[in-house]
This record gives structure tokens, sequence and C-alpha cells, in this order.
């Protein structure tokens, strides 16, 4: 069963980072979890004249006074803090293998038609590379996720994700919500397939039934289901809107091959596209 006994934050000082520490601080206190916050100074180039060490020093110290800012107004100055000069993602996912992290939080911009050209910069990069599930905070979050909306393929990484599905709801208190969003095939592979469209959908819902009975989830703990057709992406954020969930959950990749070739990875759609906490959860080590 996934359990968070460990959170790490990534912050790099700013705005977003404060989300990323705030959220963090609250999970971390809700699940009973330790928490660590690493701080990022990207290489800067120093001026000309100046040596690029001592500059590096008074840099790092600089964004040291402004993370432990952070962290007292999260009510978390007790914290250990990892303070790295270099590439941000490489360095939050290995402090987050050295220290066994459960959790990563990092923040992203809070203005969806903002975050298509930034979000992905860090927090896509961290995703990409950590082995470790990452929440994206959108925000400085301190109460429970009360909506959960996990999303799942019906692959073999769909109980990973279901499992860290319920155990937030677990934790948070939440209602779940679990959806499968299926492909619509063109009419022309409907017909080559003799593919009737009720037994199609038919099926699906079977599977989601099946898929989630193969997770432990609590007597009570309700867990609807919700069936869609179209584009993965475009329904995970629709039915997010309609219900108003708070935390979407899904898994690192796509949802199908026709949509990884054409459009991409759909998480990265979710986080470039939506204005929620999301919480990804990678595939397990082959």
């Amino acid at each position: 069963m996934y359990e968070v006994d460990h959170v790490l934050a990534a912050t790099d000082g700013s705005e977003h980072g404060m989300s990323a520490v705030v959220t963090s601080a609250y999970c971390a206190h809700r699940s009973g979890a330790s928490l660590d916050v690493v701080a990022i100074a990207e290489s800067v180039l120093a001026p000309v004249g100046v040596d690029i060490a001592l500059y590096e020093d008074t840099f790092a110290e600089q964004l040291r006074a402004q993370v432990e800012a952070q962290m007292a107004q999260a009510e978390a100055s007790d914290a250990p803090l990892h303070l790295h000069v270099g590439l941000a993602a490489p360095a939050i996912t290995q402090v987050a293998e050295d220290l066994n992290a459960d959790l990563i939080v990092v923040g992203a911009h809070p203005r969806p038609a903002v975050a298509r050209f930034l979000v992905g910069s860090t927090a896509e990069r961290v995703i990409r590379l950590a082995r470790r599930p990452v929440l994206v905070a959108t925000e400085q979050r301190r109460e429970p996720f009360r909506r959960v909306l996990v999303a799942v393929d019906l692959s073999g990484q769909s109980h990973r994700v279901l499992e860290a599905a319920v155990a937030t709801a677990i934790v948070c208190g939440s209602e779940l919500r679990a959806l499968y969003v299926q492909d619509r095939l063109t009419p022309m592979l409907l017909e080559a397939a003799l593919f009737d469209e009720k037994e199609t959908r038919h099926h699906a819902r079977s599977q989601l039934k099946k898929t989630l009975a193969k997770v432990a989830v609590p007597s009570e703990l309700m867990v609807s289901q919700e069936v869609r057709e179209g584009h993965a992406g475009h329904e995970i954020l629709h039915a997010a809107e309609e219900w108003d969930a708070d935390l979407i959950v899904m898994g690192a990749h796509g949802f199908g091959f026709f949509n990884r070739l054409l459009l991409g990875s759909i998480s990265t759609y979710v986080l470039r596209h939506g204005h929620r906490a999301t919480l990804v959860v990678p595939r397990p080590e082959p």
C-alpha cells in the first residue's frame, strides 16, 4: 500500500516555491510524515571581473535567507534544509533518492495561460526524472484535498496510481472518483474492427470496476466511477472542472499509443492546461 512517511519540498525561493513549501508542510503534518526542504540556486553567470565561487556563495546565502523565511511562514522551521547550486531537476531528484523520500512537492505557475510555457521548466523535468511520486502544487494549500479525481488507463500502472489516490483520500478524508477516458476511434477503424460502441463502453466500465476491485479500499471510503470518451487530457480537465476536484492523480505517461504519438504526454497536457494540484505517479522500475 502506498504510504507517505517522508516528504521533500523543492523551492527556488520564488512565489511558486512558496506553494511547494506550504503545501508540503501541511501534507507532512496531516500524514504524520517527516519533512525536508531542498533549495536550488540555478547556476548563474557572474559579472565580469567577479570571482565565480564568491558570487555563487553570496547568491546561495541570499537564497538560504529567502527559503528560511518561507519555512517560517509554513511553520516548518525545524525541517532540514538542503541547499544546492546547479540544475534544479537533477538536484531535486538526487536529494529525493538520497533521502528516500516518498513524495516530492514542486510548485507551478498558478495561471494556466502562463503555465503552458513555464510549468514545464522545472516541474515537468522533475516528473520525467523522478522515480517517486511528484505533487505539483498550484497554491499555498493549508487544508485537506476535498475531492480527488484519479485518472487511470487500465494498464498495469493503474494499480499504483489508484493506491496513491486511495491513500491520499484516506489521509485527507476526501471524496474519490475514478475516471477512465476511452479514445474515440475513427469511423473507419470502428468499422474495420467491427466494434459496437455500446458494447465498447460497457466493456470499459467493466474493466474499470475490475481494476478498482484489485485495490484495497476501506469500506468507509466511497469511490464513484466514470467513463468518458475523447482526448484523455481534455476530458480529465473537463471532469475535474465539472466535479470541482482540487487534486488530480494520474500516471506519468500518456493514455494510449495514438495520444502519445500525436499529442504528447497526457500528464504534460493536464499540467500545462489545468489549474489543479496534480499528483503524478511514476511507472515502476523495470
